[in-house]
């Protein structure tokens, strides 16, 4: 998952970043360690409005309540400091696996000249926006001259790929939306600091694609039993009952934690 900016950084805010790290799971609204926190972030509304606000939406996206955490973001975004609110209105919305809404944010955010770019495009990337960042990109190095260092030839790649068979970074939402309501319904988080990891596929004898792994800390079986929900799902609600022309994608077991570290 992804911890919350440094902009809200309290006890409280380093509260819930605690229970990030501690577990995948979401967790439990009711449970009396979240309402702990709850009645501690409501104390604050009369200090810092809209700190409370982000706080108590954070906290319902790491439990999967996609409702309250937009109704209290969309409180906070009526209030000062509108761009670290989104900042953190799309952190909320990745960790609660809302991917369609948070391509709208990041859309705004991958501006270069709003200052987000430099630690928003991988995670934009892993998003679904693979388009949006490479458009962006040109300027981006422009503006930040460091970007230049990076390999940016699998992001390059995955354009090319994506313009061949008219893949949309929409199109691609579709499906992570899917995996977000699966998850959610399962109860677990991605695992890592990525929402995705996106690899280009080039078969010996097809045309190349792009293939989309949500990694979790689970078991083998529930794994399995995810990816059969969503590929019920794909047929039931996606276009043509398939996966979006020239994408795939599916949930996979996390490494370990000590091999992601040393990676």
């Amino acid at each position: 998952m992804i911890n919350l900016p440094q902009t809200i950084a309290t006890e409280t805010a380093d509260a819930i970043n605690a229970l990030i790290r501690e577990s995948d799971r979401f967790r439990d609204w009711n449970a009396p360690e979240i309402q702990t926190l709850v009645r501690k972030i409501e104390k604050l509304q009369k200090v810092d409005a809209r700190q409370s606000f982000v706080l108590l939406g954070s906290l319902a996206a790491i439990c999967g309540n996609v409702d309250d955490m937009s109704e209290n973001f969309n409180k906070a975004l009526h209030l000062p400091s509108v761009p670290e609110t989104t900042h953190e209105y799309w952190v909320a919305l990745a960790n609660a696996g809302v991917h369609g809404k948070a391509q709208e944010i990041g859309s705004w955010l991958l501006d270069p000249k709003r200052g987000f770019f430099p630690k928003v495009w991988q995670q934009a990337i892993g998003m679904g926006e693979v388009l949006e960042v490479w458009n962006r990109w040109s300027d981006a190095k422009k503006t930040y001259p460091d970007l230049s260092q990076v390999d940016f030839s699998t992001v390059e790649n995955a354009a090319a790929i994506m313009g061949a068979h008219g893949l949309s970074d929409q199109d691609i939402a579709s499906v992570l939306d899917l995996m977000g309501e699966i998850q959610r319904a399962h109860k677990i988080m991605f695992s890592g600091g990525l929402v995705s990891i996106l690899k280009v596929v080039r078969p010996p004898e097809d045309p190349p694609y792009l293939y989309f792994t949500i990694p979790l800390d689970a078991s083998v079986g529930e794994i399995h039993a995810m990816n059969r929900e969503l590929a019920r799902l794909v047929v039931e609600r996606l276009s043509k009952g398939a996966f979006p022309q020239g994408m795939t994608a599916s949930f996979v077991k996390a490494e370990p934690v000590a091999l992601r570290t040393a990676a």
